[in-house]
């Protein structure tokens, strides 16, 4: 084999070795430093590289090796900053927190014979004339309606669901959501701003993204929270009674 065929082949080996590192297809710094010692060991010597075009790649690689290195740092600030944020969100855990959203979550403690469900709040964007609330459960089911009376723009109205179906029979725990649907004095739906109260029950890093665990079993991204309370706590004995019919039922919906 010639010296330079001998010379060829070990390039191709250290360049392969350098390749068989990449976790991907982009090249790392020492890949491209291997790149342009081996242009120099094997550049024309009738014609070598100009020394304005060797100061351009050498400043193209300081270039790469600050922007990996920023790269790495930002990786590890994300990270240490993910860790932080979870370790505030704790705080919430037990707490009340408001979100966007229209999914509510029902638990019930047997051994203090109290419920806890989240509230829904909604705000029409229009004068309305009525319309309905519904709670579906998790298959889609309809599991209680009620009426709402006419509305004017912007104003609040706070959703207060007793567990209970139309029947009066207590609904078994687990998420649910709220549909409304309003219409205006000429039939037309009018969009609302909806939002769910629900307890924090724990802290869960999903994917990158630090979400807050509620009681329903739904996750929240941190972000979104808009506001931050104590829990409300309903009595189960008190519910049983006070839904039994549909004119007390209906006393939950009422202004915010």
């Amino acid at each position: 084999m010639s010296v330079t065929s001998a010379a060829i082949t070990q390039t191709n080996n250290e360049f392969n070795a350098a390749l068989s590192k990449q976790s991907g297809s982009q090249l790392d710094k020492d890949s491209f430093l291997l790149l342009l010692v081996t242009q120099f060991k094997y550049q024309d010597p009738l014609n070598p590289m100009e020394d304005q075009e060797f100061i351009a790649q050498m400043a193209q690689f300081s270039s790469l090796e600050q922007l990996m290195n920023l790269n790495d740092s930002m990786g590890t600030l994300t990270t240490a900053t993910n860790n932080q944020q979870m370790v505030n969100a704790t705080s919430y855990i037990g707490k009340q927190v408001t979100v966007s959203g229209n999914s509510i979550g029902k638990v019930t403690d047997a051994t203090n014979n109290t419920m806890t469900i989240s509230e829904f709040r909604f705000a029409p964007a229009d004068n309305t004339v009525g319309g309905t609330l519904t709670v579906r459960d998790s298959s889609n089911n309809v599991v209680y309606t009620e009426q709402v009376p006419a509305l004017t723009s912007g104003s609040t109205r706070t959703f207060s669901w007793q567990g209970v179906n139309n029947s009066g029979a207590v609904a078994p725990d687990g998420v649910y959501t709220v549909n409304i649907a309003l219409l205006n004095s000429e039939g037309e739906a009018v969009l609302c701003d909806q939002v769910v109260d629900a307890t924090v029950t724990g802290v869960v890093n999903n994917n990158g993204t630090v979400c807050l665990g509620l009681d329903g079993g739904q996750l929240m991204n941190l972000a979104d929270v808009r506001q931050v309370s104590q829990p409300k706590v309903i009595s189960t004995t008190d519910t049983t009674s006070s839904s039994s019919s549909s004119s007390s039922s209906k006393d939950t919906l009422t202004a915010g």
